[in-house]
């Protein structure tokens, strides 16, 4: 049976990265830890990765005006939009869900680094599941996630599956 390990981040959907981004630093305090652009769903996307105490959060704002996110912002506005979940055997897991009747909209995978699938926010009180297993799997503290995370966005962030 496959474990949910914990949230591996927190994202939000903006208009705005760099706007947004300027809040979190200066009236939070947030720390930037990447930026850099990449895909979700196959739509191009500009992200900034911050620490919020020992947690991730991530900006995500829309490139391509017709893709996913954009069509998220336009029905939905600014807000919440993910909630990355870590598991420890994504296909396991799949396999679960699937067995349960849950519709599994959308599979990724990010070269050699990540897999993914998001689920609806349908099915989840409005908000996407993207359910991830990384390769890299020994990250046990803050400081070995966010240097994943800073490999993560240098090699592309999905643009190079």
């Amino acid at each position: 049976m496959a474990r949910i390990l914990g949230v591996d981040h927190i994202a939000v959907a903006v208009r705005d990265v760099d706007q947004t981004l300027r809040n979190y630093v200066d009236v939070l305090g947030a720390e930037v830890v990447a930026r850099g652009g990449g895909t979700m769903a196959g739509a191009r996307t500009d992200a900034a990765y911050m620490m919020l105490g020992d947690s991730i959060v991530v900006l995500d704002g829309a490139v391509d005006p017709h893709g996913f996110l954009a069509k998220f912002i336009d029905r939905r506005g600014e807000g919440l939009h993910h909630l990355g979940v870590l598991v420890d055997d994504l296909d396991a897991f799949v396999a679960e869900l699937e067995a349960k009747g849950v519709r599994i909209p959308h599979r990724e995978s990010f070269g050699d680094q990540r897999r993914e699938v998001l689920l609806s926010p349908r099915d989840f009180g409005g908000v996407v599941l993207q359910v991830m297993e990384w390769s890299d799997k020994d990250c046990p503290d803050v400081a070995s996630r966010v240097e994943r995370v800073r490999r993560f966005v240098g090699r592309g962030r999905g643009d190079d599956r």
